[in-house]
């Protein structure tokens, strides 16, 4: 057998076990032993067995994990969210889609501590959706903000999506923050263009001309300091790393004890602790399960030389880089509608990323452009992820409206993927 006949076992392997239903995790692992069963015989698969799991993850660069999934938890269980909304509310009081803009608003503060989509959308949605729907908006406009919104959780740092795609890719993580963040920002004052529009085009759908409001300036700048923390979190964690003061593992490590801190003079700071530490260790397992099973699966395919054969391939075809990358992006669309961000990286990148190494295109500009496919994927059908999630916060929307609310956004998203694209500089230039 060739090298590139297994590869080619190892993927229908893996794609035949996905379609049987087998979680992720378990069909990268059992494809991955697969195919080093047939390369290596017995005694080379019982060696991979016993050895590569804990020796794969006992990573001390793996350690940041955890730390924000923690530090992402705490800020959801101890209110930041509900805080960011109400500061964000005041901030835009009198505007047309006011409502609708502090909904993006509070996203993007609560995505700078969370680093989740899920936490984020699940969170602004509780507190949000009823506001809109008390004033009026439409239950397309109101849910889809959200859901929307919430994307800007894999985007802007602490991203959890960079830190596992600069984690498997060998990319450094300090250099994938540096590079998201005016993409995060721009993110989010396009869907905040985007509602302004919708807003005069069609003013029933944000309740109809906004009243006069009561609201001065100086109350606006005072509703700053509901989200002091926030902003202390963002500083403490994300300052340290754009500064050069901390590793990643050293502000996930400050960002985790100052989310402990923040707990100790709340009411039911117990409760509040173990509901963290709880939801934390759950998602934390889970993510380490896909990692160990990508490992495997990406050490099967390196010895199929598959990856660099594809690689190779693509190169003959001699495509400028740009549309290279937009070429590979999508597949990533469709993938993005039916799993998770999570998986969808580290499914891919063992066969995709060796073809961005060869062709040149910088790991940082497609990290970022592989997060804005993620994001396209959490609110697209049949499965975005955060439609599911603003659905659950919110029981009584019908998903059909959710889902063509988030229609304007997706076109928002495509377009700016597009502009990245072109434009690489607008996320390379900082670095």
């Amino acid at each position: 057998m060739t090298p590139i006949e297994l590869g080619i076992i190892i993927i229908c392997a893996l794609l035949v076990l996905l379609l049987l239903g087998m979680p992720i995790a378990f069909a990268l692992m059992a494809s991955g032993f697969l195919g080093i069963f047939i390369a290596r015989g017995p005694s080379g698969f019982e060696y991979v067995l016993a050895t590569f799991p804990y020796s794969y993850i006992a990573n001390f660069a793996w350690i940041v994990v955890p730390l924000f999934m923690f530090m992402s938890q705490m800020a959801f269980v101890t209110g930041m969210s509900r805080r960011a909304f109400e500061a964000a509310n005041i901030m835009t009081s009198g505007l047309r889609g006011g409502l609708a803009t502090a909904s993006v608003f509070a996203c993007a503060v609560f995505s700078t501590v969370s680093g989740s989509s899920i936490a984020t959308a699940s969170s602004i949605a509780n507190v949000a959706i009823p506001e809109m729907r008390a004033a009026g908006y439409s239950n397309r406009l109101a849910a889809a903000c959200v859901a929307a919104g919430g994307t800007l959780g894999v985007l802007i740092p602490p991203s959890s999506i960079l830190v596992i795609y600069g984690l498997a890719t060998g990319t450094s993580v300090v250099q994938l923050f540096i590079g998201a963040l005016i993409p995060g920002i721009l993110t989010a004052v396009a869907y905040i263009i985007g509602i302004t529009v919708v807003g005069y085009l069609s003013p029933r759908s944000v309740g109809g001309k906004p009243r006069r409001s009561g609201v001065t300036i100086a109350d606006r700048f005072k509703s700053l300091l509901m989200t002091w923390e926030a902003a202390l979190l963002f500083v403490l964690v994300i300052g340290s790393i754009y500064l050069g003061i901390a590793t990643p593992n050293e502000a996930a490590a400050v960002g985790a004890f100052m989310a402990i801190l923040l707990t100790v003079f709340r009411p039911k700071r117990v409760s509040i602790l173990w509901d963290g530490l709880r939801q934390s260790g759950s998602v934390t397992c889970a993510v380490f399960g896909l990692i160990i099973g990508a490992g495997i699966f990406s050490m099967a395919l390196t010895t199929s030389r598959l990856p660099m054969e594809i690689a190779q391939w693509t190169a003959g075809f001699d495509l400028p880089p740009q549309a290279l990358v937009l070429l590979i992006l999508v597949p990533f669309l469709f993938l993005g509608a039916f799993i998770d961000g999570f998986s969808m990286v580290l499914l891919t990148m063992p066969i995709v990323f060796p073809i961005i190494q060869h062709a040149g295109i910088d790991p940082i500009l497609f990290g970022i452009l592989v997060v804005k496919a993620v994001e396209i994927g959490l609110i697209t059908p049949p499965v975005g992820l955060n439609v599911f999630v603003v659905k659950g916060a919110v029981p009584d929307l019908p998903l059909r409206d959710v889902f063509i609310g988030c229609i304007p956004f997706v076109l928002l998203e495509i377009g700016l993927t597009i502009l990245l694209v072109m434009v690489p500089e607008i996320i390379l230039w900082p670095l």
